[in-house]
C-alpha cells in the first residue's frame, strides 16, 4: 500500500503538485493569518481599551440642549456656544452626588478684544543726509491657509533731519486719579536758524472713525535723526502696525478644573486662580494660554514716496493735511516683512500681565509714554488698557446679519487722544457664519467696565485631557482646526486643517485662551454692559455652560463600568433635569459642512465641523468580532473546498485505473484506504511546507507567528483533508469494472445544439454539473469574503464615520483581512482551474477530434477559455451576492458604494480564475492527438 501511494504520488506528479499547492496555500494562509488577525484583534482591542475613557466620562448640558444629527451626535459647536443654562446651585447637587469624584463647570463668556503694536523698523531704509523723506508701510493681513488676504489702511513716517520738539499746550485733568494728559499740545519743527513750524498734533495720529474699512484706518507720525529732538518715541524710525487680538473668554472653577485635568500644573508663569471675590471691584483674574490660536500673519510691504511729497511738509503743511496726498502719492518699492500671530502673541501675553486698570503713563505732563512700560530701541506698544469695553457672545447659527454688529463708532477711534486702543481686525468685515451678540458698555469705557487682571499663563499642551485617540475638541485645551471635507477643499488648504482666523464669528471658533473664575463673572455681567439676557447669550442666573463629569474609581470596558457611569448619568438627570451624555467609550468625528466664500479671495469650502459620536468602542470591538469571525470561518470553507475538488479531481483522473483494480479483486475498504492515504501523505507535505512558507511570509507581512498556532496547522490540515477526501474516497471504494470501458462523461439527457461557441462552452459545463458547482462555489468563497470584508469595512467606517479611534482601528486591521480574503480567493481560482484541468483531461479525446475535423488550435483554446470565463462569472455574482447578503444581515443596512465595490469583487475574481486557468489551458497544446484519435 504503502509503495502504491508512493508510486501514484511519483506517477502522477503534476496532478500530486496541483493538489499540494492548494493545500499549501490553504496551511499557509491559515496558520498566517489567523496569527496575523489575532495580533491584529489584539492591537485593536488593545488600542480601544487604552482610549476608552477620555477626561471625563459624562457631559451634562442645559436640558434644551439636544443633539443635532442622527446616530448619536453631538456638535461640539453648539457646546462651545452654549452661554449659560446650569445654575450654580445645580452644579453643587451634581458635585455632592454619590458616584461623582469631579463635576469641574464651564462658563462661557465670549470674545473680548486686546490691541497690541508690531514695530517695523525703517531705520534700513533711511537714506542719510536726507533733509525730508516718506514712507508708506502697506500691511496685508493673510490668513486662511494663505487663501484670505485682507489689506488694512497704511501707515505713513515722515523722516527728517530738522529737530522735532514736543510744544505742550492747554492742559486738562481727565481725572484725579489719572496724570494730567496734553490736549492741545504739538509736534513742532524746528529749523536751522531757530525758525518753527506745526506739523502733527496727537490727535492727527491716529485718522479713522469706520473700525473696519481700511481707508479710515490710515495713520501718519513723524520722527527725526536729530539726537536734540524730544518728539521721537524710540531711538530708530519705526511704523507701529496696531494688532487686534480676539480672545475668547471661559470661567471654571480652579479647584474642580485641577482635580480633572491638572490645570494648575500647567501654569508657567505666575500664580494659579483661587476661588473667592476678585481682589478689586470690576477686576477679572485670568489665566492667559501662552500659545496663540489664530492663524494669521501679516506681510508688510515699505515703500520710499516722491521726495517732493516730503518737501510739502517743510513748506508747512501738516502731516494731517497731506495723508490723501501720500496716498495718491507714487512709492518705490524699498523692502518687506513679514510677522506671524506667534510674534507679538508674547507681547499680548506680556501686557495682560503687567497692565494696570487703565496702564500707565509718564509723570512728566510734556511727554506721553505709551504702554505698560516705558519704551524703548526694543519694545513699542500702545497703551495697556486691560478694560473690557465690549465683548461679544457668538451663537451656533447665525441670525440675520452680514458683519459683526459692533455696538457703538467709539470702536476704531482712539482712548485719551492717544494711538487706537479700540481696533478691531478688519477680517470682521467677512461675512459672519455664526451668530453674534454684542454687550458693549458704549462711551463709558472704561470708566466703570471690567478690566482683565492677569494672574498667570498656562501651557494647554501640558494639560490632561485624556488619551490622545479620546480627546474632546469640545474640550477647553483641545487643538483647534477643520481639515477640508472634500477634495477641493483639500487642495485649497495644502492639505492642512482650516484654523480660526480674528473673525471670531468665523467658521472656525477658538478655543478660550482666557481662563477666568464663576465668582469673577458678576463683573461682567452688570450694568453699563447692555444685552445682559438670556436670549442674547447671558444668563446671571444660571450661567454655566456644561459640566463635565468623573465617575469614582476606575472604569474600564466591562459592563459593570459601564453601568456604573450610566447609573450615576440617570441620577444626574433625575435630580437635575439637565441633559447628560456619556462620553465614554467616545470618538471625536467629522460632519461636513459648506462654507461661503469670503470678501478676502478665499473660495468655497466644504470642511469637517468637530462633532462627537457616542459608543464609538463598543462599535468597534464588534466590527473587529465579526470581522475576524467571518473571515476565519470562510478560509477554513475555502480550504475543505479545494481539498474535497482536488481529491475528488484525483478520484476522477484514476476511474479507469480504480476499475481495473476492482476487476483484479481489490475489495472496497482497500480501494478506500488506498485514496485516503494518498491524500493523507499530500496533507503531511502540504502541513509542513506550509508551515514553512507562513514563517517566510511573516517577515515580510510583520505578523508574528505563534508557535502553538503553527503547529496546530499540521493535524488540522490533516484532519481537513481527510475530512474532504472521505466523500471521494467512498466513490473510489464503489469503483466500478465495466467504467474501464464507458466514458467517464454521459450524455445529457436533454439534447442541445449550441449556435455559438460560448454556448457551446456552457453546453459542456453542464455535462459534469457537480464539478462546475463545486469549482464555482470554490471562487464564490473568495469572493465573498473579499466583499464581506470590503463592505464590513465601508459599513464600519460609516458606523463610526471620522472618527478618530475609528480611523485608526480600520488601518491596524485592514491589511491582514484582505490578505485573507485574497489568499481565500487564489484558493477559489486554483480550485476553478483544476475543474477546468480535470475537463480537459476526460475530454482530451473530444479536443482530439474537434481539431481533426478542422478546428484550429486557438478556436479549441477559446473553447475551453470560454469555459473558464463562465465559471469565473459564476463564482464571482455568486460570492459577491452571498458576500452582499452577508453584508446586510450583520449591519443592517448598506451604503451606496458597497454595491460598487461588490462588482469590483466579482470582476476581480473572474479575471484571477482567468489568470489561473493559463496552465491547463497551454495542456491542450500538448495532447497527443494522434493516439487519442486512434484509442477513440
Amino acid at each position: 500500500m504503502i509503495g502504491m501511494v508512493r508510486a501514484q504520488l511519483w506517477f502522477r506528479r503534476g496532478r500530486t503538485l496541483a493538489t499540494l499547492a492548494a493545500l499549501v496555500i490553504a496551511v499557509a494562509s491559515f496558520a498566517l493569518l489567523t496569527s496575523a488577525a489575532r495580533g491584529a484583534q489584539v492591537r485593536a482591542v488593545g488600542t480601544v481599551r487604552e482610549n476608552f475613557r477620555p477626561g471625563y466620562d459624562i457631559l451634562v448640558r442645559p436640558p434644551a440642549a439636544a443633539t443635532d444629527a442622527p446616530g448619536e451626535l453631538i456638535s461640539f459647536d453648539r457646546i462651545g456656544s452654549t452661554y449659560g443654562g446650569i445654575s450654580v446651585e445645580q452644579w453643587r447637587r451634581i458635585e455632592r452626588l454619590p458616584g461623582v469624584d469631579v463635576a469641574a463647570p464651564v462658563a462661557m463668556v465670549g470674545y473680548v478684544m486686546h490691541s497690541t503694536v508690531y514695530p517695523v523698523d525703517l531705520a534700513p531704509y533711511v537714506r542719510p543726509g536726507v533733509a525730508h523723506q516718506v514712507f508708506r508701510v502697506r500691511p496685508t493681513w493673510v490668513s486662511d491657509n494663505g487663501l484670505s488676504r485682507a489689506p488694512d489702511g497704511n501707515a505713513y513716517l515722515y523722516v527728517t533731519t530738522d529737530r522735532l520738539e514736543w510744544v505742550p499746550g492747554e492742559e486738562m485733568a481727565v481725572n484725579q486719579i489719572y496724570h494730567e494728559l496734553p490736549r492741545e499740545s504739538a509736534i513742532h519743527r524746528i529749523v536751522p536758524g531757530g525758525g518753527d513750524t506745526v506739523i502733527c498734533v496727537p490727535e492727527t495720529h491716529y485718522i479713522g472713525v469706520d473700525p473696519l474699512d481700511p481707508q479710515r484706518r490710515r495713520s501718519v507720525s513723524c520722527w527725526s535723526s536729530d539726537p536734540a529732538s524730544t518728539a521721537n518715541a524710540t531711538a530708530r524710525p519705526r511704523v507701529g502696525i496696531v494688532v487686534p487680538v480676539p480672545m475668547l473668554m471661559a470661567a471654571v472653577d480652579p479647584e474642580q478644573e485641577a482635580r480633572l485635568n491638572g490645570l494648575d500644573t500647567a501654569v508657567t508663569a505666575g500664580s494659579y486662580l483661587t476661588t473667592g471675590a476678585p481682589s478689586a471691584p470690576g477686576a477679572v483674574p485670568v489665566l492667559v494660554a501662552g500659545r496663540p490660536q489664530l492663524d494669521r500673519r501679516a506681510q508688510v510691504g515699505v515703500e520710499r514716496l516722491d521726495v517732493t511729497v516730503a518737501e510739502r511738509v517743510a513748506a508747512g503743511v501738516t502731516l494731517d493735511n497731506l495723508i490723501d496726498p501720500f496716498e495718491a502719492a507714487a512709492g518705490t518699492p524699498a523692502g518687506a516683512a513679514t510677522f506671524t500671530e506667534q510674534d507679538v502673541y508674547a507681547q499680548v501675553v506680556d501686557e495682560l500681565r503687567n497692565a494696570s486698570p487703565l496702564g500707565w503713563y509718564n509723570s512728566n505732563p510734556t511727554t506721553v509714554i505709551v504702554g505698560g512700560a516705558r519704551p524703548d530701541d526694543r519694545t513699542w506698544s500702545i497703551p495697556t488698557n486691560p478694560g473690557v469695553q465690549n465683548y461679544w457672545t457668538v451663537g451656533p447659527a447665525p441670525t440675520p446679519m452680514a458683519t459683526v454688529p459692533l455696538d457703538g463708532d467709539e470702536w476704531g477711534q482712539g482712548c485719551f487722544d492717544l494711538p487706537a486702543c479700540n481696533a478691531l481686525p478688519v477680517e470682521l468685515s467677512d461675512p459672519v457664519t455664526r451668530g453674534v451678540d454684542p454687550h458693549g458698555n458704549g462711551k463709558a469705557a472704561p470708566f466703570g467696565s471690567a478690566y482683565l487682571q492677569g494672574v498667570g499663563v498656562f501651557d494647554p499642551a501640558k494639560v490632561d485631557v485624556g488619551p490622545a485617540l479620546a480627546g474632546m475638541p469640545a474640550d477647553l485645551y483641545s487643538p483647534t482646526g477643520r481639515p477640508g471635507a472634500d477634495a477641493s477643499s483639500r487642495k485649497a488648504l495644502g492639505g492642512q486643517p482650516l484654523g480660526p482666523s480674528a473673525n471670531f464669528a468665523g467658521p472656525v471658533p477658538q478655543h478660550p485662551s482666557l481662563l477666568t473664575t464663576l465668582d469673577a463673572l458678576p463683573a461682567l455681567h452688570r450694568a453699563p454692559y447692555q444685552n445682559l439676557d438670556a436670549a442674547h447669550g447671558v444668563n446671571d442666573q444660571a450661567p454655566i455652560s456644561t459640566v463635565r463629569v468623573r465617575v469614582a474609581g476606575e472604569v474600564g470596558m466591562d459592563d459593570l463600568s459601564r453601568e456604573r457611569v450610566r447609573a450615576v448619568a440617570q441620577r444626574i438627570h433625575d435630580e437635575t433635569g439637565l441633559r447628560v451624555d456619556l462620553t465614554l467609550g467616545a470618538s471625536p468625528a467629522g460632519v461636513a459642512t459648506t462654507l461661503p466664500a469670503g470678501n478676502h479671495g478665499r473660495p468655497p469650502l466644504t470642511i469637517a465641523e468637530p462633532w462627537l459620536r457616542t459608543g464609538v468602542a463598543t462599535t468597534v470591538v464588534a466590527a473587529i468580532d465579526h470581522k475576524s469571525l467571518l473571515l476565519a470561518v470562510l478560509v477554513l470553507v475555502a480550504c475543505v473546498l479545494a481539498v474535497g475538488n482536488a481529491a475528488g479531481a484525483a478520484v476522477r483522473t484514476r476511474s479507469t485505473e480504480l476499475a481495473v483494480l476492482a476487476c483484479i479483486g481489490w475489495p472496497r475498504r482497500r480501494l478506500f484506504a488506498l485514496v485516503c492515504a494518498e491524500s493523507a501523505a499530500i496533507a503531511l507535505l502540504a502541513a509542513v511546507a506550509g508551515v514553512l512558507l507562513a514563517f517566510a511570509a511573516a517577515w515580510p507581512l510583520g505578523v508574528r507567528i505563534e508557535w502553538l498556532t503553527a503547529l496546530g496547522a499540521v493535524p488540522a490540515a490533516l484532519a481537513l483533508t481527510l475530512g474532504a477526501a472521505l466523500v471521494p474516497a467512498r466513490r473510489a471504494a464503489r469503483a466500478d469494472p465495466a467504467t474501464a470501458v464507458r466514458p467517464p462523461v454521459v450524455a445529457v439527457r436533454r439534447r442541445r445544439t449550441p449556435r455559438s461557441l460560448a454556448g457551446l462552452a456552457w453546453t459542456n459545463l453542464l455535462r459534469a454539473p457537480g464539478r462546475t458547482v463545486m469549482g464555482a462555489l470554490s471562487l464564490a468563497i473568495g469572493v465573498a469574503a473579499l466583499t464581506l470584508l470590503a463592505v464590513v469595512t465601508i459599513a464600519f467606517r460609516g458606523a463610526v464615520t471620522g472618527t478618530v479611534l475609528g480611523d485608526a482601528i480600520t488601518v491596524q486591521v485592514q491589511s491582514t483581512d484582505y490578505i485573507a480574503a485574497a489568499l481565500t480567493t487564489l484558493l477559489g481560482a486554483v480550485a476553478v482551474a483544476d475543474v477546468l484541468y480535470v475537463n480537459i483531461r476526460e475530454r482530451s479525446a473530444e479536443f482530439a477530434l474537434l481539431g481533426a475535423t478542422g478546428w484550429s488550435e486557438a478556436r479549441v483554446t477559446r473553447l475551453a477559455a470560454y469555459e473558464a470565463v463562465a465559471l469565473g462569472i459564476a463564482g464571482g455574482v455568486g460570492g459577491a451576492g452571498a458576500g452582499l447578503g452577508a453584508a446586510a444581515a450583520l449591519t443592517g443596512s448598506l451604503p451606496p458604494a458597497v454595491y460598487a465595490t461588490a462588482a469590483g469583487a466579482a470582476l476581480a475574481g473572474a479575471l484571477l480564475t482567468t489568470a489561473a486557468a493559463a496552465v491547463p489551458l497551454r495542456m491542450l497544446r500538448g495532447l497527443p492527438m494522434a493516439r487519442l484519435l486512434a484509442e477513440d
